[in-house]
Formats: C-alpha cells, structure tokens, sequence
C-alpha cells in the first residue's frame, strides 16, 4: 500500500512505498518551530515530485540536513541529508526524513509517536529521547 499526500497548495507531492514503523517529534528548535512530525525512510522509498526549496540551519556550522519546503505554500515537505551528516556518518547516508503533518490524522492513528532529544543532541552519535513513546492518538 502506497501512502500519497500533497502540500497546502498541491505542488508538491509526496509518495511512501510503506507505512512509517513509527513517527518522531522531535524537540529541537527547528522542528520544534515548524511543528514537524518525521518519519525516516530509505530515500529509495520516497517519491517527490514538484520544485522544493531549501532551507539550512544558520545556528550550525555544519548542518545535518537540508530542510525541504514548498516555495508556494511553505509547507515543510522532507529533509535531506548535507555532507556535513555523510560526513559525522563516515560515508553515504541512506536516511531521509518525511514530514508526517502532511498526511491525514487518520492515517497516523495508532503508531508509535517517538521523542527524540534533539535540543539535547551535540550532533553526533545516537540521541537520547526526551519523554516515553506513545501511540499517535
């Protein structure tokens, strides 16, 4: 089963090949900004289709990823890993984050809603989490 979901206006779309295993708030001051909930997938697993602009954190010398969002409407669509992430990772990142937001409420009920520390996270090594897990009401 495919997941599909387009930003505000449409011109951006988003395809999944599989439902998420589960989706993270996480609380740094960015995602925290922009009300983000992500699930991370392979990005052979995502489809985007439309023109995205980027945005980079101004707060770090190295960011790790690449804020994607829809020059249109503004919606944050998906993340990007930077070479700053291949970099910290040693080599080639296969991870891509997807902004859950986009996708009906329905449609997240009852999977697992992880909180990732990331105010907490130096940006490198795993992260911590900042409260339990609990499933998406």
């Amino acid at each position: 089963m495919t997941w599909n979901t387009n930003c505000h206006c449409g011109a951006v779309s988003v395809r999944l090949t599989k439902a998420p295993e589960e989706v993270a708030e996480c609380n740094c001051s960015l995602c925290f900004s922009h009300g983000i909930i992500w699930a991370y997938y392979s990005p052979k697993d995502v489809a985007i289709e439309g023109e995205t602009q980027t945005y980079n954190r101004a707060d770090r010398a190295k960011p790790n990823s690449d804020l994607h969002f829809c020059p249109t409407c503004g919606c944050s669509t998906h993340w990007s890993a930077t070479e700053g992430l291949v970099e910290r990772m040693g080599g080639a990142v296969d991870l891509m984050g997807v902004n859950m937001r986009l996708f009906a409420p329905e449609q997240l009920s009852g999977l697992k809603l992880v909180f990732p520390d990331g105010r907490g996270w130096s940006g490198e090594g795993p992260w911590g989490y900042s409260r339990e897990a609990r499933a998406m009401p």
